[in-house]
């Protein structure tokens, strides 16, 4: 067993200190602008700096949220605003957020994936963000219509636009740095189903690792779902996917992440974390987890998606604490994309072996499906 093998370690945060900034691209199409956020290894003048409170980067993306935030007027993520980006060659990877994220939704996992050599990139979902959400409230039924409708179509072409943006060197990421054959995709819930479609569209994306994702079948057959109707999991090439899931999950119950499993080609694989709900793989989870279960209108409106929140989202007190599903997607998340993209045996072997067990060790309590 060589060195590699022996200390493979995923949860680690990686040697290299983390840049990120922000990007707005461009459909060159209909003109429409992408904001985007891009983290990626910087120089070794950065170390730790992307860890140090006083040169992490600070943003106020939830300005709209403070009326329910009892917590500092902005968020941190471990990385330095516009350092120097490192010299190498790395995998491209493109992250997609829920309905009623924003770009910066996942960004612990975001920089985590950075600090190990990747480059990550996340758009702004526009008209599908928390910011856009919070100004409906004027909006008619029929405008909120136009809007959904745009955004489900605008949302696979999101990855695609910021792929070729950032392949195409328009952005302050050189495009020689970048591995163009190992591409991998993540995203959450609508993201989840968006970077599937994605992958289904665009022959350049190698790797997938869907979480909580939509796009499975209903408990209801009768029940209407464009989500899985739009889906074609039935690739013509191998596409390795790893779907990771909440067992608690409010919203995307686990017989849909099994439907979305057993309709994928091989390789693939399904890992649940237990005593989870959806809003486990988001940023600050416990604060986004309580607004959602206590405002569920907010980002539903009066729906039935609102009201199964009322009637079942138990407090985040009596489910599992934000680190452990933290860690559990750094870990889990960055394996696979080490397999996948990078070829690391290492990665493959600990993916293969006792992850329940590698798990049950750091308190985090999972099951492999």
């Amino acid at each position: 067993m060589n060195t590699e093998e022996k200390e493979y370690d995923p949860f680690k945060r990686g040697p290299l200190p983390v840049g990120v900034m922000s990007q707005d691209l461009l459909n060159p199409k209909d003109g429409r602008i992408i904001p985007t956020e891009i983290w990626y290894p910087a120089t070794d003048e950065y170390l730790g700096q992307d860890l140090s409170e006083e040169t992490q980067d600070k943003f106020t993306d939830m300005d709209p949220i403070p009326a329910f935030w009892e917590g500092p007027s902005y968020a941190i993520q471990e990385a330095v605003r516009d350092a120097a980006v490192r010299e190498g060659f790395y995998p491209l990877v493109i992250n997609s957020h829920g309905h009623g994220g924003f770009r910066r939704y996942i960004s612990f996992f975001c920089s985590h994936l950075a600090s190990h050599g990747y480059v990550v990139a996340s758009p702004d979902h526009v008209g599908n963000t928390i910011m856009d959400m919070m100004n409906f409230a004027n909006k008619t039924e029929q405008e909120l219509i136009e809007i959904g409708t745009q955004v489900f179509l605008n949302r696979p072409e999101d990855i695609r636009i910021v792929i070729n943006n950032i392949l195409e060197n328009l952005t302050p990421i050189p495009s020689e740095i970048i591995d163009r054959e190992h591409i991998g995709v993540t995203g959450h819930s609508y993201g989840g189903w968006t970077i599937l479609m994605a992958t289904s569209r665009d022959e350049r994306i190698s790797a997938a690792l869907p979480l909580a994702s939509a796009g499975g079948a209903f408990q209801d057959p009768n029940a209407v779902n464009y989500f899985y109707d739009a889906l074609n999991l039935k690739w013509k090439r191998e596409v390795p996917i790893l779907y990771l899931a909440a067992e608690k999950d409010t919203l995307v119950k686990i017989s849909s992440i099994r439907d979305l499993f057993n309709r994928s080609n091989e390789p693939k694989g399904l890992i649940v974390l237990k005593n989870a709900d959806h809003l486990h793989f988001s940023m600050l989870a416990e604060f986004t987890h309580e607004f959602i279960r206590t405002n569920p209108e907010l980002l539903f409106g009066n729906t039935p998606a609102a009201n199964m929140i009322k009637e079942n989202m138990l407090p985040f007190k009596e489910l599992c604490s934000a680190k452990s599903a933290e860690d559990f997607l750094r870990s889990l998340g960055l394996a696979h994309m080490d397999a996948h993209l990078k070829g690391k045996k290492a990665a493959i072997d600990w993916l293969q072996g006792d992850i329940e067990g590698i798990m049950a060790d750091r308190d985090i309590d999972v099951k492999v499906l």
